[in-house]
This record gives structure tokens, C-alpha cells and sequence, in this order.
């Protein structure tokens, strides 16, 4: 395996672990309320429609990497805003909890 492939298998694995601790904080609780909760699922729905015109490639296509990085950065400035991921109540949430939760609805799509 050469560096270049190595660094691939290195970002592709840090990516998913990002990925992975964004679905425990937000992602698994958000999911299952989406499925009582009409209107959080259509605020998701056009969530995920703007991250990915921002982060999709020429092809349409979400990296993992490029996504794990774009909800790092969203989180930074939030939580420099006092943002936190237990403040979510599902009912009512923010919009970071609600932008967080797209990430972690695209990261599903496209991890699988």
C-alpha cells in the first residue's frame, strides 16, 4: 500500500469516527423522532437539501470527509455561541440541532 492509499484509508477512517459520535449525540435520537414528528422530518428534509449543495462534488456526490469537516466547523461556531448537543429537545429544537441532525441523515446516506 502506498502513502497516498494509506492517507485515503487514514481520512476515510477519521471521517467515519467523526461521523459516528455525531450520530450518538444527535443523529440516533433525532432519526427515531423524525419518524413522530412530521414537521422536524420536513425541516431535515430542507436541511439536507442545502448541506448538500454546499458540500456535494461536480457529481452530486457527499464525501464522507467533506461532510465529517463541514459539521465540525458548524459545531465550532455554535458552541462558541453556546450551543450543546444536550440541549436538544425534538419537540422544539434549534437550529443547530436541526442542521446537525441533516449530517447526520446525509452521513447515513452516504456511508451505506
Amino acid at each position: 500500500m502506498d502513502l497516498t492509499r494509506q492517507s485515503e484509508t487514514a481520512v476515510l477512517a477519521a471521517s467515519a469516527l467523526a461521523l459516528e459520535q455525531w450520530a450518538q449525540r444527535v443523529g440516533r435520537a433525532g432519526m427515531a423522532a423524525m419518524h413522530a414528528l412530521p414537521a422536524l422530518h420536513a425541516a431535515v428534509d430542507q436541511h439536507v437539501a442545502h448541506i448538500r449543495a454546499v458540500v456535494a462534488d461536480s457529481r452530486g456526490r457527499v464525501h464522507p470527509a467533506t461532510l465529517a469537516a463541514y459539521a465540525d466547523g458548524v459545531a465550532d461556531t455554535v458552541s462558541a455561541r453556546g450551543w450543546t448537543a444536550r440541549e436538544t429537545t425534538w419537540e422544539r429544537p434549534s437550529w443547530p440541532s436541526v442542521h446537525l441532525l441533516a449530517v447526520c441523515v446525509l452521513a447515513e446516506a452516504c456511508m451505506n
